[in-house]
């Protein structure tokens, strides 16, 4: 099977659309997945209606996964993390969530039928949502979870970011999980950064707080102290985690603070050098090379600490050079999930 479907510029780097076969498990009722995964086309078809709750009430959680291809053995990264927070979301909606064997099978199915024999990252996309509708939410109880799947690229290298100060963010209420809806409160900011031509922006709460870019968390390296903005209110990050590991390996201490936007403001009036960085699981880690703060660029330090040029080497070990990985890093590769393609 090849790559079919025509790409989609995006700008990211994210250069593939998502490909032809899904894998999809239904449930009705009594919150029982009843059927086993099993493949279908690219649409939702007769699985949804237009009235469905996942379309007119915002009942729909997901979750974005890395998967790397070496030698015919496929890991998928961090799937038992990624599982835990689909379970999460989906509890915070009340929707069902399969069980993890359920899970997994949708994934290596979705390869399978996907996997062209060449590209060596794949993108997942689990998704559980409510497929029946009526006037008023969770009257047909009808769910859908499917895994999609896209070949991805990454050529950006670096990014440019505006702080968003005249939409103070507002906590969502599920910030913690991966709800579909959280994202739509950043469409109107991140549509005017870009017009503005900025890749993103990075909230900051009521109290000047720093909070995350719109699907990123962030690292910054200031005053010499490695920090990031602390659980709570923004979302759990599993490439967060990874880097919070590695570095923990590392023997490097991070401070997980709230961080204001007065000192980040303050240290570039000094001059003094200051780092920033994003992590997520489509762009991986990425530096931030242009802070849009006020009414004012900063360009910021290229030249990144030891610390982190190391984790980034380690970031790609345990991804994409994951079979040179060795036991030092099992803490984190015991999270992950590993199949034989040639099977």
């Amino acid at each position: 099977m090849s790559f079919q479907n025509e790409k989609a510029s995006t700008g990211w780097g994210v250069e593939h659309s998502w490909l032809p076969s899904v894998a999809v498990s239904l449930c009705v009722g009594d919150n029982t997945w009843y059927e086993r995964p099993t493949l279908t086309s690219n649409d939702v078809g007769g699985l949804a209606e237009f009235s469905a709750d996942g379309i007119q009430f915002g009942f729909s959680v997901f979750e974005g996964m890395r998967a790397y291809v070496a030698t015919h053995t496929f890991l998928v990264f961090r799937a038992h993390d990624h599982y835990k927070r689909l379970k999460n979301s989906c509890t915070a909606l009340a929707l069902p969530c399969p069980a993890f064997d359920v899970f997994i099978e949708a994934i290596e199915q979705a390869v399978r039928a996907n996997w062209d024999g060449c590209v060596t990252r794949l993108y997942l996309r689990p998704v559980v949502f409510a497929a029946g509708g009526d006037i008023m939410p969770q009257q047909i109880r009808k769910y859908v979870f499917a895994v999609l799947v896209k070949g991805f690229d990454l050529a950006l290298e670096s990014l440019s970011v505006l702080v968003e100060q005249s939409m103070p963010r507002t906590i969502p209420m599920f910030a913690s999980v991966k709800t579909a809806g959280n994202y739509t409160s950043a469409a109107l900011a991140t549509q005017n950064a870009r017009e503005a031509g900025y890749d993103t922006i990075l909230w900051v709460d009521g109290d000047g707080h720093l909070q995350e870019c719109t699907t990123m968390n962030v690292f910054l390296c200031l005053g010499g102290q490695l920090v990031t903005p602390k659980l709570g209110s923004i979302l759990p990050g599993v490439t967060r985690r990874t880097v919070l590991d590695l570095l923990a390996a590392m023997g490097e201490r991070v401070v997980q603070r709230d961080v204001c936007i007065s000192e980040v403001a303050d240290a570039l009036a000094r001059g003094e050098r200051l780092n920033m960085f994003t992590t997520s699981t489509a762009l991986g880690i990425r530096r931030v090379a242009l802070l849009r703060l006020g009414s004012s660029d900063y360009e910021l330090d290229g030249k990144v600490s030891s610390a982190w040029s190391r984790v980034e080497k380690q970031y790609s070990l345990v991804t994409e050079r994951f079979p040179e990985a060795d036991d030092s890093y099992s803490a984190i590769m015991s999270r992950s999930h590993r199949f034989d393609l040639s099977r």
